[in-house]
């Protein structure tokens, strides 16, 4: 099997069902939505089952909550729904792994939204664990720290956008000066190529760390690109065991 081929055919098939989304419905909501079930589709036929696909929104322990969110991807086995209308869903950040915006058209306007979101899943506090009591405690490597839990990641996929320099442009005049786990990680732009990050030794990665650089790639293969570089993460994450009690700590029963 050419997995080229299949990613080539998989993209040829977003593509047309963006184009018939397009022309079919005129209500921007319902492009959108529409526009979000081919990304989502895609991400649950080619990522591990261990993950579950979803929207809505993202809650702290403190009170907090982010913006509404696109894609959500979270653990299968070990996310409590605090409320759920349709597909779309509130959970608890300490569940997520990452999020994924979905944009027709990757214009300045709609990365700066993307942007907004960005900040607003990433300024929650993941604490609501179960302390590890054991000999070995378990540590992630990602932006280029350790960290006890695993910090949620956040991409973006459009499936147009004016030039590649330009929106790269646009992404570094947001976040150039933010902390590597503060900033949009990659964005996939289906009819361009992939931005993402760029080692000191040339290595390319879904995430930045601190002394990495972000790069622009124009590919004929964005789509394929873009899944093996989030996938390499993906399909290491995990969870620690989920503690409600931090999010109900002041209810009387």
């Amino acid at each position: 099997m050419d997995l080229k081929e299949v990613f080539d055919e998989v993209s040829s098939q977003m593509k047309s069902d963006f184009v018939k989304a397009q022309k079919s419905l005129t209500h921007s909501g319902l492009k959108g939505d529409a526009n979000e079930e081919v990304v989502k589709k895609f991400l649950r036929q080619y990522l591990p089952k261990s993950l579950d696909i979803t929207t809505g929104m993202l809650v702290d322990s403190e009170g907090n909550q982010s913006k509404q969110l696109d894609i959500i991807i979270c653990d299968s086995t070990k996310t409590p729904i605090f409320y759920q209308s349709g597909e779309t869903r509130v959970i608890p950040i300490e569940c997520a792994y990452a999020v994924i915006e979905v944009k027709a058209f990757l214009d300045k306007t709609e990365l700066e939204k993307s942007y907004k979101n960005m900040q607003s899943v990433k300024a929650l506090n993941k604490k609501a664990y179960f302390e590890d009591k054991g000999v070995i405690v378990s540590t992630k490597t990602l932006y280029g720290k350790e960290w006890d839990y695993w910090p949620i990641q956040h991409f973006v996929f459009a499936f147009d956008s004016p030039s590649l320099g330009s929106v790269l442009s646009n992404l570094n005049a947001y976040q150039n000066h933010n902390e590597p786990h503060k900033r949009i990680d990659s964005i996939c732009i289906l009819e361009k190529g992939v931005i993402m990050n760029q080692s000191q030794d040339g290595m390319f990665s879904a995430l930045p760390d601190s002394g990495s650089k972000v790069v622009a790639r124009g590919t004929s293969k964005p789509l394929l690109f873009f899944y093996t570089l989030i996938s390499i993460f993906l399909n290491q994450a995990s969870m620690k065991y989920f503690n409600l009690m931090p999010y109900i700590k002041e209810m009387k029963f």
